[in-house]
């Protein structure tokens, strides 16, 4: 019975929405699911905002034009109406700059949506060049909106502070701005009211949830006009994720700006692949930006555009490249930027030797950054730091993932403010100790870099931050760059050579390390950009069999059957139909497998008033009450700005209270952080060897858990 009036009520919508909006579409051929699914991610958001009680009260009912009132007004406050761009030039773009060769080029073609594939060196503007060229293809109508995704929460927090001004100058109505971005939700001042019509219906609880999910979280930046965001939260789009039609509906007939492509990262580069012929399907302009791009991966990413059978096989650097599918490749080159020579040293040394030449340079007032590859190293090594440095000379500090948001909020602003383009000439030196987060889309100028040994795509970034900018008072009198070698015996066994590099082997494929060592040991010294397509091309250029010792090979075939299986993983999540959708965790399906790691809020204080109601001081000095049946946009703000990530092993076990389950998303855990810095979790099983540190972040103390060196180690950054 129930069910004959279900299917009644369903025909009486279906004649109701025919009458408004008119005939329903055909149904799309199976092999082209593009629309079906971005119905599918309208309707579902359509619904989510149709939910919030500010927008649409629950006590009265609406007429079909109060309903159209009340439905433009909501698009107004969440600035999902308006948008439009004025025609500006470069320069009233970009305050007053004139366009470079490469941002011209870019421009030029940029009249029809497309692939735009733009190769060049870092800082040589290709940032601007992507968003010149998005006006351009929105002013023209080719798309309505843009999404900037980057590699890692750091560059798409800070990015913003670049797109918010062109953004202001591009729109005719500046009052409709509202960059979305990861953070922007812990900021804004949008209330979102969504309750279930019943506490005891699950379903409608679960729908509700997954609303709040979007709304209330970094994932706003898919679904506003304008949006910048992680590239794993665009990835998500394409794999077997709970709402990947709603992250492909907020993407599509956009700009979709992918930043620092890479040719290292076999898993994500499938994905990157699918998803730009996602995007293309749903008439999206995608512009990838890359530095470090070998030929044979830009062919692939050529192919993923749907040009079968060209060769793009150009060598020239800069170099911009057109494809769609119904046309030829264009290949532009483009003139280069002024030659710099950076000097070199590669070489094994010692953290001593490491860190004594770094303190010394800091002393005497260079601004040092030493890069280590995991996260537990930067933390050591900025204890011994801060321990042999005085303090009244140099400035020390460590940057990496491991700090709770409004932590990294205050590290990132200070230090990339201290060592940006206008940084401060106090006199006083610097020694940053970071990981991966400052090596790709951060705008900051080292007098002088070591580093750990990382693939070559890896180390030009790690170069693309020394002596980035012309200065007339630098402390140093030439751009050094140290790169830590281990000594390693050519024809040592596979085991020898895979602990030679330590954890770094752990976090690289100790073959491509192998080989990035080989192509920079004796090299003393390393001219961009005009030598970075040499040093790529000989890093990751097959080699016939015998052309490299037994154990190389050996290694190498690892890689090569793991490189099949990436693909291949990589292949299958993207399989959405016939397959169960998985919750959408960060780095779920979107990056390679490692180590699981799991969300902790950090806590002064955590006291129960009454059933169902807490009261909780958070680690950044937050006071306020919260309940496990209310949810509170307040509550959730103040929750996620204390979280924290740590790996699972750390970690005890426990249930989760109603209160943080209802404010997070996904498995978290609390705990409180106790005088001594130490953590404590009222509710885990276990002992805990972790501990907080407004320096070195959640960390764990030393001989206090087994370490387990794998490959959560790498700073793989969300």
């Amino acid at each position: 019975m129930r069910e004959a009036w279900e299917n009644e009520e369903r025909e009486k919508l279906l004649a109701e929405i025919v009458g408004i909006f008119g005939a329903l579409p055909g149904l799309p051929p199976q092999e082209n699911l593009a629309d079906l699914w971005c119905l599918a991610g309208l309707i579902s958001v359509a619904d989510w905002i149709g939910s919030n009680e500010s927008f649409f009260p629950c006590d009265r009912g609406l007429e079909l034009e109060e309903s159209r009132e009340a439905a433009a007004r909501a698009l107004d406050q969440i600035h999902w109406r308006g948008g439009a761009v004025r025609h500006r030039t470069f320069g009233d773009l970009f305050g007053g700059y004139s366009a470079m060769p490469l941002q011209r080029a870019l421009h030029e073609e940029c009249q029809t949506p497309g692939l735009f594939i733009v190769e060049g060196p870092m800082g040589c503007g290709k940032t601007e060049a992507a968003l010149w060229a998005s006006h351009r293809l929105i002013n023209s109508g080719a798309n309505d909106g843009m999404y900037f995704a980057l590699p890692t929460q750091v560059t798409s927090n800070r990015i913003h502070q670049r797109v918010a001004p062109f953004l202001r100058a591009a729109l005719a109505d500046a009052a409709n701005l509202r960059l979305a971005h990861a953070a922007s939700w812990l900021e804004d001042n949008q209330t979102w009211r969504l309750h279930p019509s019943d506490s005891n219906d699950l379903q409608a609880s679960e729908h509700v949830r997954e609303g709040r999910s979007w709304f209330a979280s970094s994932k706003h930046a898919m679904l506003a006009r304008f949006g910048v965001g992680t590239v794993d939260q665009a990835l998500q789009g394409v794999v077997a994720v709970k709402h990947f039609f709603v992250r492909r509906f907020g993407l599509a007939g956009k700009v979709v700006i992918l930043d620092e492509v890479h040719s290292y990262d076999v898993y994500t580069g499938t994905l990157i692949c699918q998803l730009i012929e996602e995007l293309l399907a749903l008439r999206c302009s995608v512009i990838v930006l890359s530095a470090t791009l070998t030929t044979a991966r830009r062919q692939e990413l050529i192919a993923a555009a749907g040009v079968q059978g060209a060769r793009a096989d150009s060598r020239a650097y800069p170099l911009v490249t057109v494809a769609r599918a119904d046309a030829p490749v264009i290949e532009i080159p483009v003139e280069s930027p002024v030659s710099r020579e950076l000097i070199l040293r590669t070489t094994a040394l010692s953290e001593e030797e490491i860190l004594q030449e770094c303190i010394e340079r800091a002393e005497a007032g260079q601004h040092v950054l030493y890069l280590r590859n995991t996260v537990a190293e930067a933390q050591e090594t900025c204890r011994k730091a801060k321990g042999a440095v005085r303090d009244t000379l140099v400035e020390v500090a460590t940057l990496h993932s491991r700090f709770p948001f409004f932590r990294r909020q205050e590290l990132e602003g200070c230090w990339l403010e201290r060592l940006g383009k206008q940084r401060a000439e106090d006199g006083k030196g610097s020694l940053l100790i970071a990981t991966q987060v400052v090596e790709q889309s951060v705008d900051i100028d080292l007098d002088f870099i070591v580093t750990d040994l990382a693939p070559t795509d890896m180390l030009l970034q790690r170069m693309g931050r020394l002596w980035r900018h012309e200065r007339k008072d630098r402390r140093a009198s030439q751009p050094e760059f140290w790169i830590n070698v281990p000594t390693v015996d050519r024809h040592a066994p596979v085991g020898t050579l895979k602990k030679a590099f330590g954890r770094s082997g752990l976090v690289y494929a100790p073959y491509v390390l192998l080989r990035t060592a080989e192509v920079f040991n004796g090299r003393e010294s390393m001219v961009l950009p005009s030598q970075i397509r040499e040093v790529l091309e000989a890093t990751y250029a097959g080699r016939a069999d015998g052309a490299e010792p037994e154990p190389w090979s050996e290694l190498r075939a690892e890689v090569e059957a793991e490189k099949d299986k990436l693909s291949q993983e990589a292949a299958a999540a993207t399989r959405v139909l016939g397959r169960q959708s998985e919750d959408d965790n960060r780095e779920h399906l979107t990056r390679r497998k490692g180590a699981p790691t799991r969300d902790v809020v950090l806590l002064k204080s955590c006291e129960l008033l009454r059933r169902d109601l807490w009261r909780i001081t958070t680690l950044n000095g937050e006071t306020l009450e919260v309940g496990g049946n209310d949810w509170s946009l307040s509550a959730a703000r103040a929750v996620h700005r204390n979280l924290v990530r740590a790996p699972l092993h750390t970690v005890p076990g426990q249930a989760m209270p109603l209160w943080l389950k209802l404010h997070t998303h996904g498995p978290t855990f609390w705990a409180l952080v106790m005088d001594d810095g130490s953590l404590n979790f009222p509710e885990g099983e276990g002992p805990t060897g972790l501990a907080y540190d407004s320096m070195l972040g959640l960390h764990t103390r030393p001989g206090q858990l087994k370490p387990r060196y794998t490959q959560d180690e790498d700073e793989f950054d969300y």
